[in-house]
């Protein structure tokens, strides 16, 4: 065989193995389907409707799975957020009508979601989707927006157990999330296990982790909670502790007896387990 030709049929090899690996990247392995489930749970996550989203979360995630525990938590945002504008200064429903959050955006393109929260701990880039035969949603990874600190969601984000049960404010369950931003989100269920209002400031929290040391933490959104109410408390550590599956943590809350004027402080330290 002439080099000219041998030269030829190789050049033909190269750009063919060139443009699959291409088309490899411009079109993942992705059914009509999945795509379609993609789409349509970050749609829901983007109008911060946390009916819209819970909906979302069990038609399109598999039931115990990152994706669907990343679902929650978002959800679990915006349903927290609703209620504290739905009850007056004592805990109680004010009858008044609530005031929807701002939506979020998400467009999807080349098995990529760029997802834009109005809240900053669930933004960024989500990608390398997978599936349960049935074409649900159960992990994905993210990262920055601009591409930085790429992990699966199943190695950033830990379930809380609760460990103890008496106590005038308990923590019942939640998550921890450890963003591709580097920060740390913290969003713990909280029951008022008194008689009594408890409420809670934004200032004075820490997160006690699993390297013995202490987070200071800035809470948002603050609210009251009336006797049996449950809410979720909510907190950004600005950088990210150690975190371990099967070991304990705590937080101790700024937590007042009583909301608004005439309130004393009682601090609790909220103890859990994380899975």
């Amino acid at each position: 065989m002439k080099k000219s030709l041998k030269f030829l049929l190789a050049s033909l090899v190269v750009f063919t193995q060139l443009n699959v690996s291409a088309h490899a990247v411009d079109s993942p392995k992705i059914t009509a389907k999945q795509q379609s489930n993609v789409i349509a749970l970050f749609k829901a996550f983007a109008t911060s409707d946390p009916d819209k989203i819970a909906s979302a979360s069990v038609k399109y995630t598999k039931s115990g799975s990152a994706a669907r525990e990343f679902s929650e938590m978002v959800k679990n945002n915006h349903a927290t957020i609703r209620y504290f504008k739905s009850i007056n200064i004592f805990g109680m429903p004010s009858g008044l009508t609530v005031t929807p959050e701002t939506k979020g955006s998400s467009k999807y393109s080349k098995g990529a979601v760029v997802f834009n929260s109005v809240n900053n701990s669930f933004d960024g880039k989500f990608y390398n989707f997978k599936f349960d035969s049935a074409g649900k949603i159960t992990d994905f990874n993210v990262t920055t927006s601009t591409g930085k600190s790429g992990a699966k969601v199943s190695d950033r984000i830990f379930t809380l157990e609760q460990t103890v049960t008496n106590g005038q404010v308990l923590a019942t369950g939640g998550f921890i999330f450890k963003r591709p931003d580097s920060k740390t989100f913290v969003q713990i269920e909280v029951k008022n296990n008194s008689t009594a209002l408890k409420s809670w400031s934004f200032a004075g929290g820490k997160f006690a982790s699993a390297e013995n040391k202490y987070y200071d933490v800035v809470i948002d959104p603050v609210g009251c909670l009336y006797p049996g109410q449950k809410a979720f408390l909510q907190s950004v550590i600005e950088t990210t502790p150690v975190i371990v599956s099967g070991t304990g943590a705590a937080f101790e809350a700024p937590t007042y007896d009583g909301c608004g004027d005439g309130s004393s402080k009682a601090q609790s330290t909220l103890r859990f387990n994380t899975k």
